[in-house]
């Protein structure tokens, strides 16, 4: 099934909160919050994100290409928002393939 981009959003603000209290950051999460500047995550706290995510949806999303691309256009932080378009992208592009690959179609 797929999600749109608001049930995206949804879901990784709520597995965000269920991590904010190891984080220690309460304030509001809007699309334009950074992660590292803003909210003071860790890369280490942005991979537990990415597999919490990966664990919900029950899908490998291509993460490491997401931070290997942020190395190599020396970017330093990415938004909320930026994050949740990433993964609605991804996961409904898995989501599509899935679909067909299942369909026997792409046989």
């Amino acid at each position: 099934m797929k999600k749109t981009r608001e049930e995206v959003m949804a879901d990784v603000l709520d597995l965000f909160r269920q991590l904010a209290d190891d984080w220690e950051y309460s304030g509001e999460i809007m699309p334009k919050t950074l992660l590292f500047t803003d909210i003071g995550l860790r890369s280490l706290d942005v991979v537990v994100l990415a597999v919490s995510i990966q664990e919900h949806y029950g899908r490998v999303l291509p993460f490491a290409d997401l931070f290997a691309a942020m190395g190599q256009h020396g970017v330093q932080d990415i938004s909320m928002g930026e994050w949740v378009d990433f993964v609605y992208e991804h996961l409904n592009e898995t989501l599509v393939l899935s679909a067909v690959e299942g369909s026997g179609a792409a046989r």
